[in-house]
Order: structure tokens, then C-alpha cells, then sequence
């Protein structure tokens, strides 16, 4: 009984084999098209509670950014005062003209920021702050930023710098 079964299962596998080679004398020989890519998921929102955040929130975010990143307090408090009046804290403000976001970038400068956070629209209010970091790390403009020692002159420094002047 044990041959039998046996004989059967071999029977059967050589019919099965038969049977997908003769499958292949009918198939078109062209290699397959590569799959087709994965369809990117598009959010209308980035993850978080809420994008973009409300202006109390904005308001911490700033805080707690520029913090980690190691600015003095009277530094954060000159950008804090700085994002109140150019946005109420509002991330995706639009100003007049191109002026746009938390400290309304334009023109070039806006187009660096777009660049920099890879996007066309309103970037997360964390890219932003990291461009703002970078601007403020590597423009000479920004050299009296540094130099403030108090709240006063750090604001100064960022009304002349982010306004396209200079020190």
C-alpha cells in the first residue's frame, strides 16, 4: 500500500511538472516590466495633534526649539518677541506681498526656506525653526545676533538682519 501511495505521489508530481513546462512553451519570452512603484501615501496633514499647531503652542515649540539648540534665554526671548510680531505665533501666516510663516520670510530668503524644508507650501514649524538656526549660524549678517548680551540688542540685531539689512 505504502508503494502505491508512493508511485502516486510521483505520478503526480511528474504530471504537474509536465504540465507547467508545456505552460511556458506558450508564454511570451519578454522580460517582466518592472512593478510598478508603491503608491506614496499623501497626507494633507504631517503627523502630529494638529498641524499647524495653534499660536500658544507655536509660542512653546519656539521656546522648547531654540532652547535644545543651546540659545541663551534672552536670545529665545528676542526671537519669541520676534515671531509675536511678525506672525501672533501663527506658523503659516501669510503676510503682504510674499512675506510668508513664522518670521516672514520673502523672496529669496523664502525660497531657501522652501528648498531648505523641501516643500512649496507651509513647511512644519520645526523646519522652520531649523532654517531660522541655520540663517542665524551661517549669514554674517547675523554677527551682532551673537555678540547681543542682552534682549534688547538681540532683537535689534534680528529686525536688521531678518529684514535684509545687516549689522
Amino acid at each position: 500500500m505504502r508503494r502505491v501511495r508512493a508511485c502516486a505521489a510521483i505520478a503526480a508530481w511528474i504530471s504537474h511538472t509536465l504540465l507547467l513546462s508545456a505552460c511556458s512553451l506558450f508564454e511570451d519570452r519578454t522580460p517582466p516590466a518592472a512593478p510598478p512603484a508603491p503608491p506614496q501615501l499623501v497626507t494633507a496633514q504631517p503627523p502630529g495633534p494638529l498641524y499647524p499647531p495653534p499660536p500658544a503652542e507655536a509660542r512653546a515649540e519656539i521656546i522648547q526649539w531654540f532652547t535644545a539648540a543651546g540659545y541663551q534665554g534672552y536670545q529665545v526671548r528676542a526671537l519669541l518677541e520676534h515671531a509675536r510680531l511678525e506672525s501672533g505665533f501663527r506658523p503659516c501666516a501669510v503676510g503682504p506681498g510674499d512675506l510668508r510663516y513664522t518670521y516672514q520670510w520673502g523672496g529669496k530668503r523664502l525660497q531657501q526656506l522652501q528648498q531648505f524644508a523641501h516643500t512649496q507650501g507651509c513647511p512644519q514649524l520645526h523646519k522652520q525653526l531649523a532654517f531660522a538656526d541655520h540663517e542665524l549660524r551661517s549669514e554674517p549678517r547675523f554677527w551682532c545676533f551673537w555678540q547681543a548680551t542682552s534682549e534688547a540688542a538681540a532683537y535689534a540685531a534680528l529686525r536688521r538682519g531678518f529684514g535684509g539689512g545687516s549689522c
